[in-house]
């Protein structure tokens, strides 16, 4: 019996003694199956920004649609805008939205002036559908990418004050942060997108947030656009009661919180 234990014991040793060998191998493997995994995703993220740098500069059209929509938003041209959109006929709608879209990912171009024309050109119902779905497809895309891209690539578009200012009121509030801030019309969409790509928020989720919390915006919005007068005082009563509005949400955010949102999302 003594043979027997002092037998078991060495055993039990040499284990031991391999136990740090083994978990080396087993890293070693990791590693060398994480690797390749990494580099394909790199390659993958150069050949979508390859593309899209191409797609800009040798399709037909694509660098005329992104000035001339850009230069319309920027300047705040309703009329040539509106003119812009309905020079595509039949694709006017899928242009509305694309126009969205692009301006998500342009600094410092308003998105209020495309849903204000989109009411005034497809009526309001059809007119807040097409800025929903594009300001929706645009979060989405400003999500992906700082999510995809990290925040190196970020900082080139957006401060970095204003995405550490971001990424705090994410990290105290959670998914209601992306509720709260659609609520609100002056807050920029491009900075809250980033931010929230940037935590570990589930794109899922940032995408119900988004779509819920813009609709209210949107809807007053296109029901003003419907009948544009470019009257700036019913614009200020708008914008001033959706300010009050979020502040009121903001103010019972820990019931809200606990009716809609899992803990969990924190």
């Amino acid at each position: 019996m003594f043979n027997y234990k002092c037998a078991a014991g060495y055993t039990n040793q040499a284990n031991d003694l391999n136990m740090p060998f083994e978990l080396n191998k087993m890293q070693q493997e990791m590693n060398s199956m994480t690797q390749p995994e990494t580099k394909n995703i790199m390659i993958a993220r150069i050949g979508v920004l390859v593309i899209v740098i191409a797609a800009y500069f040798y399709l037909p059209g694509v660098q005329q649609f992104a000035s001339e929509g850009t230069a319309y938003l920027k300047m705040r041209n309703f009329e040539g805008l509106r003119q812009f959109i309905l020079s595509y006929g039949l694709w006017a709608p899928l242009t509305s939205i694309a126009l969205i879209m692009m301006q998500s990912l342009v600094p410092l171009v308003p998105g209020l002036v495309i849903t204000i024309t989109n009411a005034w050109i497809f009526g309001w119902q059809y007119g807040a559908l097409y800025s929903w779905v594009g300001a929706l497809l645009g979060a989405t895309l400003d999500f992906g990418i700082a999510r995809w891209y990290g925040r190196p690539v970020i900082e080139r578009f957006i401060s970095a004050k204003y995405l550490n200012s971001a990424e705090g009121f994410f990290k105290k509030h959670g998914m209601f942060a992306v509720f709260f801030t659609r609520l609100i019309p002056v807050v920029p969409f491009k900075i809250i997108s980033y931010g929230a790509g940037l935590t570990k928020t589930s794109l899922l989720k940032f995408v119900g947030a988004t779509a819920i919390g813009q609709i209210p915006a949107i809807i007053l919005y296109s029901i003003l656009g419907q009948d544009l007068t470019h009257n700036i005082k019913l614009v200020a009563i708008i914008t001033l009661l959706l300010i009050v509005s979020g502040f009121i949400v903001y103010y019972y955010r820990d019931s809200i919180e606990s009716f809609f949102i899992s803990r969990n999302d924190k």
